[in-house]
């Protein structure tokens, strides 16, 4: 019995070694955010450039050149096409997909489909089921959505920001606007980012397509850079329906 003390501290110790360890790891605060839900799709990315979908059944997402799937609401993404050309939106004609690629009116209309789906995203053509004319009339506003005829959502470019020293015109992050008052005013968004698109689900969510680009000031030894530039693809959806929730 005098080796019982000796065993019991033994145990102690091994039972104090299998605790886990508090994760270090800084939770990103936009992930909190009670207004969007905010997604990444891992991997060096060129920032999210057309959503088609759902996020609770199947969203389909480019990231400029590739084409991602998702089906258990971002979890997990799987690569289904890439594309090597790029993608600057997606229409649905029909019961088929189209994959866009020609920007025009300052890159806010997409148009020219060269890509084509029959199964909601999973498997892509070259060869679509219509003649061209049908293509011909594809068109999108990849960077404004209608609610109503008098009622949409917009993204525009945020405020001017200048270099102190400089008097130099920065990049600038993006907002998104909506009417109001015979005016539009800026809606409230987690955080600063470079807009590449908006979409509108059948559940009336709104869905932004955002570069993972921060508009901070990043310090390397003497050298003061802004914007600090990432390659990350970053997908914010409203977590209420934008018809009854003003953001």
């Amino acid at each position: 019995m005098r080796y019982l003390p000796f065993f019991c501290c033994i145990l102690l110790c091994g039972l104090s070694a299998c605790k886990k360890t508090p994760s270090t790891e800084p939770i990103d605060p936009e992930t909190l955010d009670e207004v969007w839900t905010k997604l990444a799709i891992p991997g060096q990315q060129r920032g999210v450039s057309a959503i088609y979908g759902n996020i609770d059944d199947t969203l389909v997402v480019a990231t400029m050149y590739k084409i991602y799937l998702t089906t258990d609401q971002g979890n997990s993404w799987q690569l289904v096409m890439d594309a090597g050309r790029g993608i600057s939106g997606f229409a649905r004609v029909e019961g088929e997909l189209t994959a866009l690629d020609t920007f025009t009116d300052g890159e806010e209309t997409a148009r020219t489909p060269f890509l084509y789906s029959t199964d909601h995203g999973k498997a892509w053509a070259t060869e679509g089921k219509f003649d061209y004319r049908v293509y011909d009339n594809i068109k999108i506003n990849r960077k404004r959505v209608l609610l109503t005829d008098d009622l949409y959502y917009r993204i525009t470019p945020g405020v001017v920001l200048v270099n102190e020293s400089t008097g130099e015109e920065l990049a600038r992050p993006d907002e998104i606007h909506r009417p109001r008052d015979g005016g539009e005013y800026a809606i409230y968004f987690p955080s600063a980012r470079r807009m590449n698109c908006l979409y509108l689900d059948d559940n009336q969510r709104l869905y932004v397509g955002t570069e993972g680009t921060r508009f901070v000031w990043s310090i390397a030894g003497n050298t003061r850079t802004f914007p600090t530039h990432t390659d990350l693809a970053f997908i914010y959806i409203s977590r209420k329906p934008v018809e009854v929730n003003d953001l």
